[in-house]
């Protein structure tokens, strides 16, 4: 049987505190960045929304604009 020393099981927490700490900070550092990917994102979908909002809009116009001058311009059949 192994026995261990006192040494050797303080250093095991020291390490698995260490290793509780730096999954700590991975998580912390991570949720910073999906925060700041979360706020450029939610500024991008702003930014389409807004061109979106009014480019629809004037396409619609444009698209019945077209069809009345073709509906007007095409030729009568006798």
């Amino acid at each position: 049987m192994n026995e261990r020393s006192l040494q050797d099981i303080l250093e095991w927490i020291v390490l698995g505190l260490l290793i509780a700490v730096a999954v700590l900070v991975v998580l912390w550092v991570g949720g910073w960045l999906f925060t700041f990917l979360g706020a450029v994102l939610k500024g991008l979908a702003g930014i389409v929304w807004v061109i979106l909002k009014f480019l629809v809009p004037i396409l619609i116009v444009a698209a019945v604009v077209y069809f009345i001058v073709r509906f007007v311009s095409r030729p009568k059949a006798a």
